[in-house]
């Protein structure tokens, strides 16, 4: 099977690559023209911005994990233009090709921060992004929808939790829990069971191969492991690293401090260190979700344990 695989160069894309080839297929890398593609075999050189590069080769899929991420510190405008846009780019010009299968790297933010424990997010719900990533990632996943059933072509979104393993994005959400941990600043609330959501690259990965078995229509899963809490992600992070790395501060005190962080944000040019959707994440299970369907629908399980991916990300780092 023939298969691109855009952002092939990054976090997500190398490790899919490299499932694909054990598996004994042949992934195609896209990468933008000048990134590394060291320990890459066969690349195509595109930029999903812009449209007149993407001479693509004949191919079965595409996996398309390309994308730029709120933490980069990007504008709206540029966020619209690689996520949306570039999707929209890349999903058109694989059609000329006559692509049959088009999977999607969304976000959970596509849906927007309106789970709780008692009432996870699902793919039913009605999606409302609080931030401007996640409206890229939603308008991306509404323009596949509209012209996959257009084209015939088959696609899957998957929408995972947060990601993290070795050579994760430097200022990723997943990033940041584990530097945090290890400067001795991650913040716990009250007794840390708010539930927070963590997918260790590899069961993102078994999660788009098997997406590669549908073979008709538009499908959206949600891909997270155990509804783990707070806690117990701090304290298999801090045993790993033998370290105490949290601190428990009042809901009260985290409150003036995310008010502090909004009123000097202008002043960062960027995102606040603190922002009120963080704060509710920190003091409430926003982000709690279900991966019900993909589990029922794919036979999704988690090949690597929470455990096992800590351990493996901190060796990777020498933590």
């Amino acid at each position: 099977m023939r298969i691109i695989v855009t952002g092939g160069s990054g976090f997500l894309g190398r490790a899919v690559i490299e499932r694909l080839k054990r598996d004994g297929m042949k992934p195609m890398a896209m990468a933008l023209p000048g990134e590394d593609v060291k320990g890459l075999n066969t690349v195509i050189r595109g930029d999903v911005t812009d449209p007149d590069s993407l001479d693509l080769p004949e191919h079965d899929a595409v996996i398309h994990c390309a994308g730029i991420l709120e933490s980069s510190h990007p504008s709206e405008e540029m966020m619209m233009k690689v996520n949306h846009t570039g999707t929209r780019n890349m999903f058109d010009a694989a059609l000329k090709k006559g692509c049959r299968k088009f999977i999607f790297i969304s976000s959970i933010s596509a849906l927007g921060p309106h789970g709780s424990r008692e009432r996870p997010l699902t793919e039913k719900m009605d999606p409302d992004p609080c931030d401007s990533y996640g409206r890229s990632k939603l308008e991306a996943e509404r323009y596949l929808k509209r012209a996959s059933e257009d084209a015939g072509t088959t696609v899957v979104v998957l929408r995972p939790s947060v990601l993290y393993g070795p050579g994760m994005n430097l200022n990723s959400s997943g990033m940041k829990i584990f530097t945090s941990i290890r400067k001795g600043i991650m913040p716990l609330v009250g007794s840390g069971d708010t539930v927070l959501n963590m997918l260790y690259v590899d069961n993102l990965v078994e999660a788009i191969m098997l997406s590669l078995g549908v073979n008709e229509g538009y499908h959206i899963y949600h891909v997270s492991e155990a509804p783990y809490s707070q806690s117990l992600i701090i304290e298999t992070i801090e045993r790993r690293m033998k370290r105490i790395g949290h601190r428990r501060y009042p809901k009260s005190l985290l409150w003036i401090l995310t008010l502090l962080s909004e009123v000097v944000s202008p002043l960062l040019k960027g995102p606040p260190p603190l922002s009120w959707t963080k704060y509710r994440a920190l003091t409430g299970s926003i982000w709690a979700m279900s991966s019900d369907r993909i589990r029922e629908e794919l036979g999704f399980s988690e090949i690597v344990s929470l455990e096992e991916g800590v351990d493996r990300t901190c060796s990777f780092y020498g933590w």
